[in-house]
């Protein structure tokens, strides 16, 4: 996919990681650009992270192939498709710098050859914030979802923030947590350390 790359202003990377940071996340409303938190926020926790069975046994069967950050944009792309009042071009492309600078990474499936799921996602230190997922053949992002936490757990993250659930992230047990208690909990994390990789 040719990627149309638009120069995001610098004040504008600077800010949003700042807002990062500070424990917010930006989101687009008509087209705008600003930074929201929620309360409470929802995490999932590696101690409580709920695989449900039948999706664990798909998982073990290997059908896609599993990367990170080979398509980025693709999979910021592809998620923005089916979220458009979420996901402006313009978070697209800020999403992008965040993703060079390393702030941002992607988790894939892949089957013959072919991106067919995704998630995409943003971290500091060791705190890693699911933005967003896709898929396009069955389970997909569910797989990516798995294969995140592993490699989050095994990274040394302290959770996986999804910002507050729905009915589809409800099925992995994610865990509501009090903004002021949140904040404790992520500014610890931001200060600390990990690794996402294969």
């Amino acid at each position: 996919m040719a990627s149309n790359r638009v120069a995001v202003p610098e004040e504008v990377v600077e800010a949003t990681i700042a807002a990062y940071l500070a424990g917010y996340f930006p989101m687009s409303e008509d087209g705008e650009l600003d930074y929201f938190t929620c309360d409470p926020r929802s995490l999932y926790l590696f101690d409580c992270f709920h695989v449900p069975t039948k999706l664990r046994r798909f998982y073990r069967k290997h059908t896609f192939d599993l990367k990170i950050d080979n398509a980025f944009e693709p999979v910021v792309r592809a998620c923005r498709a089916g979220r458009p009042e979420w996901i402006s071009e313009f978070q697209v492309q800020l999403y992008i710098e965040l993703f060079d600078r390393g702030c941002a990474h992607s988790i894939e499936a892949w089957q013959d050859g072919k991106l067919v799921g995704g998630i995409f996602g943003t971290r500091f230190g060791a705190a890693f914030l699911a933005e967003s997922m896709f898929y396009q053949v069955t389970h997909a992002s569910n797989v990516c979802l798995v294969y995140l936490m592993e490699r989050l757990q095994y990274g040394g993250f302290h959770f996986c923030d999804i910002q507050y659930a729905n009915e589809h992230t409800a099925r992995f047990n994610p865990v509501d947590i009090e903004l002021p208690e949140f904040q404790k909990m992520y500014q610890r994390a931001v200060s600390g350390e990990a690794t996402l990789a294969p």
